[in-house]
């Protein structure tokens, strides 16, 4: 094995560490992934308190708010489908996830994909005329995969 070699196995390992490293820090849980997915759909929920409160006019209507948390959304279920491995529908925690996540598993990731675009167009709003259009849209995609791939949690 030449130098170059080497070094470009070194970099690659390193870049696998770090971003499982990040992958970790960014859910907070370390390798329980039923831990992570919780950690990352609360991220997700008080993003979606967050914009609900726009909507029943609690709050103002704030585009860098609505573009913080509907961001937020977006990142969180563009990594969503990794939090779902093969043999992670038990863990140390109670999991409210169907087991259509896994066998219907290109159902599933269409659906965050869906949520994700929601999520992305969200983030471009600016005017208050266009916020609840797109969060209803956003709120559907939502309520159709939990209707789908998640139990009720009591």
């Amino acid at each position: 094995m030449n130098g170059r070699t080497r070094l470009a196995l070194a970099s690659a390992l390193c870049a696998a560490t770090a971003l499982g490293l990040v992958s970790a820090a960014a859910y907070g849980t370390g390798a329980d992934p039923v831990k992570a997915r919780q950690t990352a759909m609360e991220t997700v929920g008080d993003a979606m308190k967050a914009l609900a409160a726009i909507a029943k006019n609690e709050a103002p209507f704030d585009a860098a708010v609505v573009q913080k948390n509907a961001g937020a959304i977006a990142d969180r279920l563009k990594t969503a489908a990794a939090l779902f491995p093969a043999g992670s529908d038990h863990g140390d925690v109670e999991t409210w996830a169907k087991p259509e996540i896994w066998s219907d598993r290109a159902g599933f990731e269409s659906s965050l994909k869906a949520g994700q675009a929601a999520a992305i167009a969200l983030v471009a709003v600016t005017q208050e005329t266009a916020f609840r259009p797109a969060l209803g849209e956003l709120g559907a995609s939502c309520k159709a995969c939990h209707e789908m791939y998640r139990r009720p949690k009591h």
